[in-house]
């Protein structure tokens, strides 16, 4: 039953004190978009799954899932706009934490083709260096001719200090030989002086707080509550709160909420402002895997390629 009762002690934090029925839809009178929301949002279920939790009960699989709809109501995807984080009592930092943070986000990047087509997440780690997934990567290495040509881009958003930025992607400089992390090249300096700082060794208990900040896509595959919780806008900068849920080797499993477009994600620890992971896939209602960045500090040649660490 330990599993069951981190479940409910994960609920628990996520809320912060916050009734769970507060977050789901009332009842009243909807039509088209808001009701196909509001019927896939199972309120009684989660409330009547808690209850079953509380008795000491193991969940079924549609509960479990409500249960996991409501963790992510209670710490949503938050829209970055120029650079500034919102207000919202889910991501629970004071003035100095979310001024660190914010000078942090400029260097997380929208990976793509140059017409305004988004594939991915990257993040500055030297002027001219970012790191995304190896599958990310290979994506770009199918199209070599666009490579080639600069048709890949890093595309940076505006905020308070500097314009949006579309760099070119020259190339693939290396990869892990095992875990789902590739290093790519910019034709020139990234908005960051030096990029984002990286543990060596990252180190956060069971339920500590992690960020993720990505750029989460449209899915066809996406439930109806997906597009409420991101009011039908995606490809946009966000930031999603979530905790930790266990290491395994060099695999840190999280449940920020992260859709296709997050690869590549980093995962930061907030209380130091240190890149912890990159975020390498997802499944909804079991776990998200990011790829610690101890697996880089232990190879010579990638490491070098990190301006900076802590």
């Amino acid at each position: 039953m330990d599993e069951m009762n981190g479940l409910l002690e994960r609920l628990e934090r996520a809320l912060g004190g916050r009734a769970l029925h507060a977050l789901y839809p009332g009842p009243r009178a909807l039509v088209g978009f808001e009701a196909a929301i509001a019927s896939s949002v199972d309120g009684v279920l989660a409330r009547s799954a808690v209850e079953k939790l509380r008795a000491g009960g193991r969940l079924l699989a549609s509960e479990l899932e409500a249960l996991e709809v409501g963790i992510r109501l209670a710490r949503p995807a938050l829209w970055i706009e120029r650079g500034q984080l919102p207000s919202n009592s889910s991501l629970g930092l004071d003035g100095e934490a979310r001024a660190m943070l914010e000078t942090l986000l400029p260097g997380v990047a929208r990976v793509g083709w140059r017409w305004d087509i988004p594939l991915a997440t990257a993040f500055q780690v030297a002027p001219r260096v970012l790191v995304t997934c190896v599958h990310v990567a290979e994506r770009l290495l199918e199209d070599t001719e666009d490579l080639a040509q600069g048709h890949f881009v890093a595309r940076f958003d505006a905020d308070a200090h500097r314009g949006e930025s579309t760099l070119s992607i020259t190339s693939v400089l290396a990869h892990h030989p095992e875990e789902d992390v590739a290093f790519l090249e910019l034709a020139s300096d990234g908005p960051l002086a030096r990029g984002l700082r990286l543990a060596r060794q990252p180190w956060l208990p069971r339920g500590g707080k992690v960020l993720g900040v990505g750029y989460p896509l449209y899915s066809h595959g996406n439930p109806p509550w997906v597009n409420a919780l991101f009011e039908n806008v995606y490809g946009v900068k966000r930031l999603s709160p979530g905790e930790l849920l266990g290491v395994e080797g060099s695999r840190l499993f999280h449940d920020c909420t992260t859709l296709s477009g997050s690869s590549g994600s980093p995962l930061i620890d907030p209380s130091t402002g240190l890149v912890v992971g990159i975020h390498s896939s997802g499944q909804f209602a079991l776990r998200n895997t990011a790829v610690s960045t101890r697996a880089i500090h232990e190879i010579a040649r990638l490491q070098e390629l990190v301006a900076l660490w802590g």
